[in-house]
């Protein structure tokens, strides 16, 4: 009911000013005719017919008109309106993506933190190993020279055992000689002469 009244206003609305503009145009003609015919009285039949020609001219031209001209402009209100959906269809969409993209990059950045996060841990992890790695060359470098050392200080010692061993025989075999006599060289050889033959 509301719907069919403000068509009623609108058609009230437009069709005053219409009346208005043919009756205008159909007097404005009339006078031009007149003056065509040279004289300046209004004819007033002539008027008539013509204002009569314009309004059935008008009518029908509403009336051919109309629904076209309803069509088009409901046609390109519905354009619009599915253009307006279309854009804000759109709109959402490339919000979604933004805050899709948005969402991505704070998961790229976080991912990017843990990585170096990691890549720090691991590196002191290694240095670490290195350092730990080091200390046990060191102590077996240093277990290494204490053997080397205890082998070199045992091998002067067997070296020196060795040396004072074939000086004391050298001593003893010049303090023997000295005191041997001739018979205790005979009866000597004759022991080891004894011991060569039991040897048999």
């Amino acid at each position: 009911m509301r719907a069919s009244l403000n068509g009623k206003i609108m058609r009230s609305r437009h069709f005053a000013p219409l009346l208005g503009i043919v009756l205008y145009f159909a007097w404005l003609s009339n006078a031009f005719a007149s003056e065509a015919e040279g004289g300046h009285d209004l004819n007033w039949i002539d008027f008539a017919y013509r204002t009569v020609a314009v309004v059935i001219v008008a009518v029908i031209l509403v009336k051919l008109l109309r629904k076209p001209a309803a069509n088009f402009l409901t046609s390109r209100r519905e354009e619009i309106q599915r253009l307006l959906s279309d854009l804000d269809a759109k709109t959402s969409e490339a919000r979604a993506e933004y805050s899709q993209a948005r969402a991505k990059l704070g998961s790229l950045e976080e991912d990017t933190r843990k990585i170096v996060d990691e890549l720090i841990a691991e590196g002191e992890a290694e240095r670490k190993k290195i350092i730990e790695t080091a200390h046990r060359e060191v102590e077996y470098i240093q277990q290494q020279a204490q053997v080397a050392i205890q082998q070199e200080i045992q091998a002067a010692r067997d070296s020196l055992k060795d040396e004072v061993a074939e000086l004391s025989v050298a001593a003893a075999q010049d303090i023997i000689q000295k005191q041997m006599k001739a018979k205790d060289q005979q009866r000597l050889v004759r022991e080891f002469m004894t011991k060569v033959v039991e040897a048999k």
